[in-house]
């Protein structure tokens, strides 16, 4: 049978072996992710960007969930897949959508609330969607490549946790668009955040369970964002953003199962595809 492919994709093969165009991409590439990741670490203040961890000992007061939230978002949802892009980048079809969705929808919702973040987001967004149009894996990257076998499971668990969790951040969208609060968490995205935090938490998961190829970053990556949520609505029932003591717990069993659900039948799904290559006739199609 024949088959076709994708001519715009970079392969991960030697650099050498690559033509020059591809060479050019891939560097190309490879500075984009370096300068996004980069940039965000260097225009985060070290108390944000570490906010998860200090948090617990210097409380933020009425920004204390938003804060101890966007330091694992900035971290894990932005700074660590732009790194990890630069390792088998055309494998990571997944893991370049969580910086991209983050900085794109955040400059958009900055401009909107008049942000004086707002210059920042914009040139990070500049920089993913150029990542992203450099991605080694050329067209593919929008190819959506069903698993071979979706657990059921774990494809319900997914259900279960996606809907109340895009009605989480249904209303935290609802409250960033309305008016302007003396707190601040407007001005500056924090509901925005939070929002775009339960976003990605359901795109990752979705593309974590359905979608054959990338599937582990995208796994830990909702689980993090989504138990981390959930500790801090038990530690803080009562702050901005907290989904409450009995929410937080759902969402953080949630989390755990889901992670473990992924994580066991993905690896129990690619021990029997290696067990039938392995037992297949040598020679035979």
């Amino acid at each position: 049978m024949a088959t076709t492919t994708d001519q715009g994709a970079v392969s991960d093969a030697g650099f050498g072996s690559l033509t020059t165009t591809q060479k050019v991409r891939l560097v190309l590439f490879s500075l984009a992710v370096l300068a996004l990741a980069g940039l965000n670490v260097a225009l985060t203040p070290p108390e944000v960007l570490g906010a998860a961890i200090v948090g617990w000992f210097d409380p933020f007061g009425v920004h204390q969930i938003h804060d101890m939230t966007i330091s694992p978002l900035l971290v894990f949802g932005l700074v660590v897949p732009a790194l990890l892009l630069l390792y088998h980048p055309r494998e990571r079809v997944n893991t370049i959508l969580a910086p991209v969705v983050a900085m794109v929808s955040v400059a958009v919702l900055a401009f909107v609330a008049d942000s004086p973040l707002l210059t920042g987001f914009a040139v990070s967004s500049v920089l993913a969607l150029a990542a992203l149009a450099l991605h080694p894996a050329g067209r593919s990257l929008f190819r959506f490549d069903r698993a071979e076998r979706v657990d059921r499971r774990v494809a319900a668990l997914y259900v279960v946790g996606a809907v109340p969790l895009l009605v989480y951040a249904g209303l935290e969208l609802l409250k960033q668009l309305g008016p302007a609060d003396p707190a601040g968490h407007v001005l500056f995205v924090h509901f925005g955040a939070m929002a775009i935090s339960g976003l990605l938490i359901v795109l990752m998961g979705g593309l974590a369970v359905f979608r054959k190829r990338d599937w582990r970053y995208p796994t830990w990556l909702a689980g993090l964002l989504a138990g981390f949520i959930g500790v801090l609505s038990i530690a803080y029932p009562t702050f901005a953003s907290s989904v409450g003591t009995i929410g937080g717990a759902l969402l953080f069993i949630w989390a755990l199962a889901f992670v473990a659900g992924v994580e066991y039948t993905r690896r129990s799904a690619e021990s029997d595809r290696r067990e039938t290559e392995r037992q297949r006739p040598a020679g035979s199609a």
